[in-house]
């Protein structure tokens, strides 16, 4: 036994001798009895032990500590979180996600997240409508697809949208009213109609603006806050304009296209 597994042990002895015949302290108060340098740590330890334990009695116990430690644990006493029609709603909502796996499991197919929307019958995320707009827009630029109508004036096409009841912004960034527009494009996502108009910036590269019906876009941007995002090596910003929700989509470096909604945004 070494010196430090001795104190160790010496250091639990009660300094009134209580546990001198005690066999598991025994090999250790021999040691002390043989080390001086132990011995004196043992010994200074048991005076200033005795000397805790008169202070200790000095003090006196207060008649209703044990009404105090009682009450005490009572009002520590941890409650349960849940009560029991907080168990019944678990056990409900178990059964229901049981019944829906089975359900799945039983169809043997694999829905896309899209299509799970749509058996929802909820509207569809902002994303889907985004990647809807840019396969049309890439379709245009790559002359796969012809506007609907053409005019370097986009108030002309706005009028246009509106006579075929496509969704027109009351108000667009002041910025593209600067722009000579090329052409329009309608299309359908999820039953809802789309419009894409199209500009030529001052620095030749292409600006589209799409507009869409909000009530079919889940979680739709914020209002007037655009989201700005790179899509498939397009630049978008999209963000919620009253009833609609509107992206601006470019080419351009992504810094073009906050310049042109900095001062842009009509609210």
């Amino acid at each position: 036994m070494t010196n430090k597994d001795a104190s160790f042990l010496l250091g639990a002895c009660r300094p009134n001798g209580a546990d001198s015949a005690d066999p598991e302290f025994s090999e250790a108060l021999a040691q002390a009895g043989r080390d001086p340098e132990l011995n004196a740590w043992f010994q200074a330890q048991r005076a200033a032990d005795t000397a805790i334990a008169a202070r200790l009695q000095s003090i006196p116990v207060p008649a209703d500590l044990r009404s105090r430690i009682l009450t005490g644990g009572r009002v520590s006493r941890p409650r349960p979180w849940f009560s029991a029609r907080d168990l019944l709603a678990i056990a409900a909502g178990l059964m229901i996600m049981a019944s829906l796996g089975t359900w799945y499991a039983g169809t043997g197919s694999h829905r896309s997240p899209s299509a799970e929307w749509h058996l929802a019958g909820l509207p569809r995320p902002v994303t889907e409508w985004q990647d809807t707009a840019l396969a049309t827009l890439s379709q245009l630029v790559a002359g796969k697809t012809e506007f609907d109508a053409k005019s370097p004036n986009v108030t002309d096409l706005q009028q246009w949208l509106r006579t075929k009841g496509a969704p027109v912004a009351s108000a667009m960034p002041a910025s593209l009213h600067g722009m000579p527009s090329l052409g329009c494009k309608t299309i359908s996502w999820n039953s809802y109609p789309t419009s894409i108009i199209c500009f030529h910036a001052p620095g030749g590269e292409l600006v589209h603006l799409a507009m869409t019906v909000r009530a079919g876009i889940a979680d739709s941007p914020p209002e007037g806050w655009p989201l700005y995002a790179t899509r498939d090596g397009w630049q978008t910003a999209c963000w919620t304009q009253g009833d609609m929700t509107m992206m601006l989509v470019t080419k351009a470096p992504e810094s073009q296209l906050r310049a042109l909604l900095s001062i842009a945004l009509p609210f």
